[in-house]
């Protein structure tokens, strides 16, 4: 009797979870977002390729100036914020086309439904309708005051009744996409709502969504931009040190920790010292990275001084332009952040 009971309660609650199931996954329908390899779809085409055929094939490591798992780490991190930028442009593309993204997935409506926090339900049928069953203009009438208007699309109708065969019928339209709302820089039509024109809430919240990551885009930025500077600022004032004080300077010491700082700031993202001018480049440059490993021993691969202290007065100047370059982007970032804060109180 018990198995019974438990047989029977099994069956009932696997039905029930079946329903449920097919009720549930026939109004929506969702996808998935899947990063690209960072092999296959990064490397190559959005970095450099020779920092991937550093860091997975141990090649090219001595022309990009660093060890396979430094460039290993350098490759992670690009490729990390090129899968958020993809995720980011993902999810605005889900909101753009009235979908609803959550844990990596855009679930989207299927026809009849509309989205609802999250949730996909069923639009709303007028009495008329749902008496008539063949819409809204099919409606029984006696008088004008009985028929409602309505949307089609952004198309707002006034209706009448007809006195011979007492429907309704449209009479009167207005689009209401050509009375369009201005909140500063942001312009938005306004669409049908229950047969009148009324704003476009829905459209509001999608440019809310997206000023919001364009803020987040910058404010990220603003840390990358921040975060070299420091590195940047020293080896400035390390390489104006090294040009005054000359040879006085030049122990192996100092030159190894010179050469293993100005490889590892090169490695994180700044313009090729030779693409900038050719009084920064050269073999001078190429011997310093010698030395990131200690001395080399062969003497056609070390520094002569007057290399050493040219290369270093070089450098400074580099850093120096590199540092004004960095000083413009960042006003012109926090000038972009300041309009779309603005930008944001200005909408309802």
């Amino acid at each position: 009797m018990v198995q019974k009971k438990y047989r029977q309660s099994f069956y009932l609650t696997a039905l029930f979870l079946l329903v449920l199931f097919l009720f549930s996954g026939c109004n929506s329908r969702e996808e998935k977002f899947i990063p690209g390899d960072i092999k296959d779809d990064f490397c190559g085409a959005f970095i450099n390729f020779q920092y991937c055929k550093c860091a997975f094939h141990n090649e090219f490591c001595d022309a990009i100036g660093l060890k396979r798992s430094e460039a290993k780490k350098y490759v992670d991190e690009q490729y990390k914020k090129w899968v958020e930028n993809e995720r980011g442009e993902f999810e605005k593309s889900c909101f753009d086309q009235g979908g609803w993204f959550e844990s990596n997935k855009c679930k989207y409506c299927e026809q009849g439904y509309i989205m609802k926090e999250g949730n996909c339900e069923q639009q709303e049928v007028s009495d008329e309708e749902a008496q008539s069953g063949e819409g809204a203009e099919a409606s029984v009438c006696k008088y004008d005051s009985d028929c409602a208007p309505v949307c089609e699309g952004s198309v707002a109708w006034k209706r009448g009744c007809n006195p011979r065969e007492n429907v309704c019928e449209k009479t009167f339209e207005t689009d209401c996409s050509v009375d369009v709302e201005n909140f500063g820089g942001v312009s938005v039509s306004k669409t049908c709502v229950d047969g009148q024109c009324a704003r476009d809430e829905s459209a509001l919240a999608n440019k809310k969504i997206d000023l919001e990551n364009e803020q987040k885009k910058i404010s990220d930025e603003v840390k990358e931009i921040n975060k070299g500077r420091d590195d940047i600022r020293d080896a400035m004032m390390v390489a104006n040190k090294n040009c005054i004080n000359g040879i006085a300077d030049m122990t192996n010491v100092a030159i190894v920790e010179f050469a293993t700082r100005v490889a590892s700031i090169m490695a994180g993202g700044l313009p090729k010292i030779a693409d900038v001018s050719v009084d920064y480049a050269g073999e001078a440059l190429n011997r310093l990275y010698n030395y990131q490993s200690g001395e080399p021993t062969e003497k056609d691969k070390k520094l002569k001084p007057e290399e050493y202290i040219k290369l270093n007065c070089d450098l400074y100047n580099y850093f120096k332009n590199v540092l004004a370059a960095s000083d413009k982007e960042l006003d012109d970032r926090i000038n972009s952040a300041k309009a779309i804060e603005e930008q944001l109180k200005l909408l309802p």
